[in-house]
């Protein structure tokens, strides 16, 4: 070999050697930077996560913490439920209860009938513009006092009927409303009667009231009054309406819901896209997709997630399109919505949410984790 052809190899394998040693330096800093996508090992994060949500400083996202450990199968999730129930905040310890109350646990009763039996705090006789503050405060804890009768009937201990029969008494007419909610859950036939009496009322506060009722109860017998009510009903009828047809399942509102996905409310929109993924509505998958495109991102979203609870993936684009927005509620909606879709895309997507740097949204991917994890593997 001549001299210029020693000086190249010489040059060049001094290149080749540079380049096989910045390899070896930099390749583990690499591989180190990727997230690992193996769902099981995802668990323990998800759980940190949820664990970090149950005791941040904001009550909505203590409750949003709470909500997501209905798909947690672990006596971990049953633990931090019933530390929940001592929470500062009476909705984060109803909504405890009503987790509890799904696993099959009556802890939070006592709980529920102490927020059920208080009385609102301060003085109930002031006078000029204090009176104005007073009222709105006793609204909201007759409004609180209500979902506690409905919780309490979701336990379905007639050891509470006497409480509740008491709150049918009650001064406050949220409260009386919440009590015969909670009877009704618990069996009492004549309070579901005496509802579905109200839905054809001319007062349209007492219909929507009536239809709220109904809707926490989810009594099949109401399904043609709230059909009627989607096509008669103002835009709030319409909503309740849509919502209870959706808790229902029922399979004979399909088409008129269906037609709901073009309602000039957003908020009718997002709920008709949601109930026709519950209802198993397959052959709306059309007007689903067509949804996708939908001027508004709640109503995207729940299109997508409906289409995943028909096992059709094609919204898995759309959700994490608005998991790049800035829209910091809109991403943790998105993130929350990926749990209906079984598929392993969208759990890769929700593995590497867990490290979005806003908590709602590393919330929502846990939940969606865990929902995953049930729906793979069945409650334990």
């Amino acid at each position: 070999m001549d001299n210029k052809s020693q000086r190249f190899w010489f040059i060049h394998s001094r290149s080749i050697a540079g380049f096989l040693l910045l390899l070896f330096v930099t390749l583990p800093f690499v591989f180190a930077g990727k997230p690992d996508l193996n769902p099981k090992k995802a668990l323990p994060r998800a759980w940190a996560v949820l664990e970090q949500g149950l005791t941040y400083k904001d009550s909505v996202v203590r409750e949003q913490a709470v909500q997501s450990l209905q798909y947690v199968n672990a006596p971990s999730a049953e633990r931090a439920l019933n530390a929940a129930l001592s929470d500062e905040s009476e909705y984060v310890r109803i909504w405890a209860a009503k987790i509890l109350a799904k696993k099959g646990s009556l802890s939070g009763k006592k709980t529920l009938l102490m927020i059920f039996h208080s009385q609102p705090q301060g003085a109930t006789n002031a006078t000029g513009p204090l009176a104005a503050l007073v009222k709105m405060r006793q609204l909201a804890h007759g409004r609180l006092k209500a979902e506690a009768a409905k919780a309490l009937g979701l336990l379905k201990d007639r050891s509470v009927i006497p409480d509740l029969r008491e709150g049918k008494m009650d001064n406050d007419g949220q409260v009386r409303d919440g009590s015969a909610v909670g009877l009704a859950l618990l069996g009492d036939e004549s309070e579901t009667i005496v509802f579905m009496s109200a839905l054809k009322d001319q007062d349209k506060a007492v219909r929507f009231a009536a239809a709220e009722a109904l809707e926490a109860i989810g009594d099949p017998r109401s399904i043609s009054s709230f059909i009627m009510m989607l096509r008669e009903g103002d835009e709030m009828n319409r909503d309740v309406a849509v919502r209870t047809l959706g808790k229902i399942k029922s399979q004979v509102a399909i088409d008129p819901v269906s037609g709901l996905l073009t309602d000039p409310s957003d908020t009718v929109r997002q709920n008709a896209a949601w109930a026709l993924g519950e209802m198993q509505a397959r052959d709306k998958i059309a007007g689903l997709k067509a949804s996708l495109s939908d001027p508004n991102e709640l109503v995207r979203i729940k299109a997508a997630e409906a289409l995943g609870k028909l096992k059709d993936t094609s919204g898995l684009p759309v959700l994490e399109a608005i998991m790049n927005s800035n829209d910091m509620d809109l991403r943790a909606a998105a993130a929350a919505a990926l749990g209906s879709l079984v598929d392993p895309l969208a759990q890769s997507l929700a593995i590497k949410t867990l490290d979005d740097g806003n908590l709602k949204t590393r919330m929502g991917a846990a939940a969606s984790l865990f929902k995953m994890d049930v729906q793979k593997n069945g409650a334990q």
